[in-house]
């Protein structure tokens, strides 16, 4: 099964790589991560590390199969991705909320 999961990843830390070990379970894991200009665009600020850096990081990952920067901007930068790859679960970072 392929699982895909979408952030920035800027300044990976323990609670990433904890997310990343648990969206692992549930099958192959592949990261699209957001470009410097999309994230600058997002966040209204520069990414400390680059694109390049970050997806280095990531992928060096051993709960990662595999990473890339997504192709497109804005919040749904990865539609491409999906369209391509097909997960069968896409995986959020937070938690839903309960009603």
């Amino acid at each position: 099964m392929k699982v895909f999961v979408s952030g920035c990843y800027d300044m990976l830390h323990s609670g990433h790589v904890a997310f990343f070990e648990e969206a692992s379970t549930h099958g192959d894991l592949y990261v699209g991560q957001g470009s410097d200009k999309t994230i600058s665009k997002l966040k209204g600020r520069k990414t400390i590390n680059t694109d390049q850096e970050r997806l280095y990081m990531v992928k060096a990952l051993k709960s990662v199969k595999d990473a890339w920067i997504n192709s497109g901007s804005g919040l749904l930068d990865f539609e491409n991705e999906i369209r391509e790859l097909r997960p069968e679960p896409l995986v959020n970072e937070r938690p839903l909320a309960r009603i």
